[in-house]
C-alpha cells in the first residue's frame, strides 16, 4: 500500500474515532476527546487521543473494525490503539497512542490527528544550555465545527455530509467539548506560558487547554519548562572544590581562616519553637437540602467556590460595579456594550489593558485595575471558613468567570493563595460556565470525580448544568426559601463559630 492511501486511512480511523466524541455529543449523550501530549527528557514523547464515554452511551459506539476501519494499517503507521477499559469512576476509555523519537516527529504525530482542521501549528523544542534544558511546546486548537472531523470519504461513510447530520439532529456544538494537555519535565516558569496549571504531577509540568467545537476564535497553546542538567552542575562544583583546595595548600592563613569559621559554626544554636499546628475541629458543614439539614463533610473532597457574589461580596460585578466605574471614568459605551467587551475579557480574547482602551477609559492600565478591584470586597466570614475547611483536609478550589490578570491580583491582594488551589478561571481556559468544558478542567485539575466535588455558587443556572455532570451543588443564597433552589442544596453564610461545634450552614 502506497504511503498517501495509508496516511489517508489512517487521517480516517483517528478522525471516526474523534468523530464518534462528536456524534454522541451532539445526541445530548456526555462524551469528551481528549488529547494528552507528554514530553520525555531526551525530546521523545507520546502523543494520546481519548474518547472517554459516560456508562449509558458507551455501548452506543460501534465497535472500529466492524465499522470498516483497518486498524492494521493505523497499527502499521506506528499508532496503538487500546482495548476499551473502565476508568475509576465508571466511565468507559477508548484511547489511541503513537510515540514520536525526536521534536520533528512530535510534528508529524500532531499531523496525523486532524492534517492541521483541529490542531494546527504544533512543534516541540528541546534547547540544551549550559547546566539547563529548556522545553517548549506551542500550537493553535482551531475547531471548525464538524469539519474539524470530516472530509469527502467520511461523508461518503455517511452518507451525507456531517454538517447535515448535526443539522438534522440539531446539534448543540458548545456541548462537543475538545480538551489538550501537555505534560513537560521540570518546572513551569512564572511567565511563558498559558492554559491552566496543574501540579498534581510530582515530577512534571502539566498544562490543559479546553475548547468547544463552537468556538469561534482558535485558542492559542504555549507551555515550556526547564530542568537542571545534573552533570554540568557537579561539574561545575568539582571545579570549584579544585580551586579552593589549591588556595587552601597554597596559602595557610586561608586554612586558618577556614578552621576558625568551622569552630564558630560547631557553636550551638538555639532552635526556635516550633509553631504548632492548627487544631482540627469537629465540626460539620450543614447545608439545607429538600428542607432537611444534611451534613456533607464527611463526603466531598473539594469545596470549588465561585469568584463574585460567594467568594467576594457582589454577585452582579459586571452590571453594579464595573459598568458605573467606565461611566465615572468617562466612557461613551452603553451598558451593555461595556458589558459585551467585559465578557470577551472573561473569555480571555483581550487583557485588561485592551478592555480599558476598548471601553474608553483614559489612564494607567495598572492603577486602574487597582482602582476598579479596590471595590470588591471579601465576603463576610470566608476566611474563616476557608481556614476551617483546610483543618479538616476539605481542598477548596475556585471556579469562575473572569479575566485571568484581575483573578491573580485580587487573590494576592486578599492572600488567598494558601487557602484555595486549583484556579479554574475562564479567562485562562477559554470557555465559561456553565459551559462543560470548565468543568472538566476543574475535575481534571482536582483529580477527583465529581461526585466528590461540592460547587458553590449564586447563579442556579450553573448549578444546575454543574448537577448535570455529575457534581454536588449548593446554592449560595443568605435570603431564598427551600422550594425556589430546584433541589440544589442551599449555603446562607460562611459564619464558623470561634469553637469547634457545628457550623451553621442552613
Amino acid at each position: 500500500m502506497n504511503s498517501a492511501k495509508s496516511r489517508f486511512r489512517l487521517l480516517n480511523m483517528l478522525r471516526l474515532l474523534l468523530l464518534g466524541a462528536a456524534l454522541l455529543m451532539l445526541s445530548a449523550c456526555n462524551a469528551e476527546v481528549v488529547t494528552a501530549i507528554i514530553v520525555a527528557e531526551d525530546g521523545s514523547g507520546t502523543v494520546e487521543v481519548a474518547l472517554i464515554l459516560d456508562p449509558e452511551v458507551a455501548g452506543q459506539l460501534p465497535d472500529l473494525e466492524s465499522a470498516g476501519i483497518a486498524l492494521a494499517d493505523v497499527r502499521a503507521a506506528g499508532w496503538v490503539v487500546e482495548p476499551r477499559e473502565l476508568t475509576d469512576d465508571g466511565r468507559t476509555r477508548i484511547q489511541a497512542r503513537k510515540a514520536f523519537a525526536n521534536p520533528a516527529q512530535f510534528s508529524e504525530v500532531m499531523a496525523d490527528i486532524s492534517d492541521g482542521m483541529l490542531f494546527s501549528d504544533f512543534q516541540l523544542e528541546r534547547i540544551n544550555s549550559f547546566a539547563q534544558v529548556k522545553y517548549e511546546v506551542t500550537g493553535q486548537i482551531a475547531p471548525a465545527g464538524m469539519a474539524s472531523f470530516t472530509d469527502s470519504g467520511l461523508d461518503v461513510l455517511l452518507g451525507e455530509s456531517l454538517e447535515s447530520f448535526a443539522a438534522r439532529l440539531g446539534a448543540d456544538l458548545t456541548q462537543a467539548s475538545i480538551g489538550l494537555s501537555v505534560t513537560l519535565p521540570g518546572e513551569i516558569p512564572p511567565e511563558g506560558s498559558n492554559g491552566v496549571r496543574s501540579d498534581l504531577a510530582a515530577e512534571s509540568s502539566t498544562r490543559f487547554w479546553q475548547t468547544s467545537l463552537a468556538a469561534t476564535q482558535p485558542v492559542s497553546v504555549r507551555s515550556e519548562s526547564t530542568t537542571r542538567e545534573i552533570g554540568a552542575l557537579v561539574a561545575l562544583g568539582v571545579s570549584v572544590i579544585a580551586g579552593i583546595l589549591a588556595l587552601l595548600v597554597a596559602a595557610s592563613v586561608a586554612l586558618r581562616v577556614v578552621q576558625r569559621r568551622q569552630q564558630a559554626r560547631a557553636k550551638p544554636v538555639a532552635k526556635r519553637p516550633s509553631a504548632r499546628a492548627p487544631k482540627k475541629g469537629t465540626h460539620e458543614l450543614v447545608l439545607t437540602e429538600s428542607g432537611a439539614e444534611v451534613p456533607v463533610s464527611a463526603n466531598p473532597t473539594v469545596v470549588a467556590l465561585d469568584g463574585m457574589g460567594v467568594l467576594y461580596g457582589t454577585a452582579a460585578d459586571v452590571a453594579d460595579v464595573l459598568v458605573p466605574f467606565c461611566f465615572e471614568r468617562g466612557s461613551h459605551l452603553t451598558a451593555d456594550e461595556i458589558a459585551s467587551r467585559a465578557r470577551q475579557l472573561s473569555l480571555g480574547r483581550i487583557e485588561p489593558a485592551a478592555f480599558w482602551a476598548a471601553v474608553g477609559v483614559q489612564g494607567d492600565p495598572d492603577e486602574l485595575d487597582d482602582e476598579y478591584l479596590s471595590l470588591h470586597a471579601l465576603m463576610p466570614g470566608v476566611v474563616r471558613f476557608l481556614r476551617s475547611l483546610r483543618d479538616r483536609e476539605v481542598r477548596v478550589a475556585c471556579i469562575t468567570n473572569d479575566s485571568a490578570a484581575w483573578v491573580r491580583k485580587l487573590r494576592k491582594r486578599h492572600s488567598l493563595d494558601t487557602l484555595i488551589d486549583p484556579w479554574v478561571i475562564s479567562g485562562a481556559v477559554g470557555v465559561r460556565k456553565p459551559d462543560r468544558p470548565i468543568f472538566e478542567v476543574l475535575r481534571r485539575l482536582t483529580g477527583e470525580p465529581p461526585a466528590n466535588i461540592l460547587v458553590v455558587d449564586d447563579q442556579l443556572d450553573i448549578l444546575d448544568a454543574a448537577r448535570a455532570l455529575g457534581y454536588r451543588t449548593a446554592w449560595f443564597a443568605p435570603d431564598a426559601a427551600a422550594d425556589e433552589a430546584r433541589g440544589h442544596s442551599i449555603l446562607r453564610s460562611f459564619d464558623v463559630p470561634d469553637v469547634p461545634a457545628e457550623a451553621t450552614v442552613n
